[in-house]
């Protein structure tokens, strides 16, 4: 007799995922209009379901006007324009440019949210919570869309939008519940406030916090990925500076969690990505007196028809930055070509670099003597500048508005560390050149003693 054939374990596995599956609409799965009615009801009407805000472009849709159109994509690159849409998100190739503010051109409205909930207290995020988890509908979490993952936005979804979830505490000395650890000036932000909402808060106590760089960054996605910050190579990673995080878990039940309680989770939340672990309601902040800084602008860029003389001049940069960052240096840098939209025009790299509560003597016998090197082997163009400013904050009010938004974008990632940074000149330019994608490197150089030292409340 012929062999039983073995069990194919695929199939024994599909009856399973079967079970677990999400609902998607126009299936009997999917949640009838009652019980959609009903969860409106239950949150007192917050649950909507809005349009994206390129619909007012599509002459098929009754909201269809020329004139809104034109005001929409006269926005379209603005950051915060997008930070208080309920659907839309920094590039729209995350809903796979389903609606772009050009008039004549369709939406394709499957790509978003089907619904979505306002929610303005934390009962409106339990109810989108024990909603979701029952009639197995896919549920994701949006605060401002400034995710270059593009996790905030999902087709066939509910949508849980912390927008409006507003409110900032101070404390001059907060100490996390059920801790002895010494208490410490904190602001409480719910999840709703963006950084610069954080940073102005903070300031008026004469103090700052480790937030993101572009003022339109939001509490939940920031901490829950570790969180730089242009000062965290001294005081280390948002995740390090978190005191306490009040959050919905996907049972639905409201937790508050620190270094003295549920260990596992406050572990987990502190860099396990935005909405994996449940949905952020408030967090308190540690902060810091507002330092002072010298920071210096500078650019090197080609002056010769072949590049591999900039590639070497980078790569020297480049191998001078673990003792930079020992010295105290941090900052972000690109490396582009002059026009980003014509990859084969000479390439550039510019600047801008700081180091915290140094005279601009002590700063400037740091950076100099690299800049002066490479000035002076290379046949590049450095030009530079620096400055003294007595407030970090008045400095980053100034110099850091938020990112263009709206364009194409997907981000490869690499982690450049000591050793990588301390093979030969020559290898480091091929490595450099190789990685090139012919459109820009974003480099963020955000790591230092602060990161390697940090010691996060109750040491966990």
């Amino acid at each position: 007799m012929p062999e039983t054939p073995p069990s194919n374990p695929l199939v024994s596995r599909s009856a399973k995922c079967r079970a677990v599956c999400k609902a998607l609409p126009d299936t009997p799965s999917w949640p009838s209009q009652a019980q959609w009615n009903a969860l409106n009801t239950s949150i007192s009407g917050q649950l909507i379901a809005p349009l994206p805000p390129a619909a007012v472009c599509d002459p098929t849709l009754s909201v269809f006007n020329n004139a809104s159109c034109a005001a929409v994509a006269s926005q379209w690159s603005v950051s915060d324009f997008h930070a208080k849409d309920p659907l839309a998100v920094m590039q729209p190739n995350w809903e796979e440019d389903a609606c772009l503010p050009v008039t004549g051109v369709c939406c394709d409205l499957q790509q978003y949210p089907r619904y979505t909930i306002n929610a303005t207290k934390a009962a409106h995020v339990q109810a989108g919570v024990n909603f979701a988890r029952t009639h197995k509908v896919r549920l994701i979490v949006r605060g401002t869309g400034h995710d270059y993952l593009g996790r905030s936005t999902a087709p066939d979804s509910l949508q849980i939008w912390t927008h409006n979830l507003r409110g900032l505490q101070w404390y001059d000395a907060f100490m996390p519940k059920g801790c002895a650890i010494a208490a410490s000036p904190a602001i409480k932000v719910a999840a709703g406030q963006r950084m610069f909402e954080v940073y102005d808060a903070a300031a008026a106590h004469g103090m700052t916090t480790i937030g993101g760089q572009d003022p339109d960054v939001g509490l939940g996605g920031h901490l829950t990925g570790g969180g730089h910050a242009p000062i965290s190579g001294v005081y280390g990673l948002a995740a390090d500076n978190v005191l306490e995080i009040e959050l919905v878990t996907p049972s639905g039940e409201i937790r508050t969690t620190n270094p003295c309680t549920d260990s596992d989770l406050w572990f987990a939340l502190r860099g396990g990505g935005g909405g994996t672990f449940g949905v952020i309601l408030s967090a308190t902040l540690q902060t810091h007196p507002i330092p002072a800084m010298t920071w210096s602008h500078f650019d090197i860029a080609m002056t010769t028809p072949t590049r591999q003389s900039f590639w070497q001049a980078a790569a020297y940069l480049h191998t001078q930055l673990p003792q930079l960052v020992k010295s105290g240096l941090m900052g972000y840098y690109n490396i582009s070509s002059v026009s980003p939209l014509e990859p084969s025009t000479p390439l550039i790299l510019g600047a801008g670099v700081w180091i915290l509560n140094a005279s601009k003597a002590d700063f400037d016998a740091i950076l100099d003597p690299v800049l002066d090197h490479i000035q002076a082997t290379y046949p590049v163009n450095v030009t530079r500048s620096s400055r003294y400013e007595p407030s970090f904050y008045d400095w980053w009010k100034v110099y850091s508005p938020p990112g263009a938004v709206g364009t194409e974008s997907q981000l490869g990632n690499r982690l450049l560390d000591e050793k990588a940074l301390s093979l030969p000149l020559d290898s480091v330019a091929q490595n450099l050149q190789a990685a090139y994608p012919d459109l820009a490197f974003i480099c963020n150089l955000v790591s230092g003693p602060g990161m390697w030292n940090a010691k996060p409340p109750g040491g966990v």
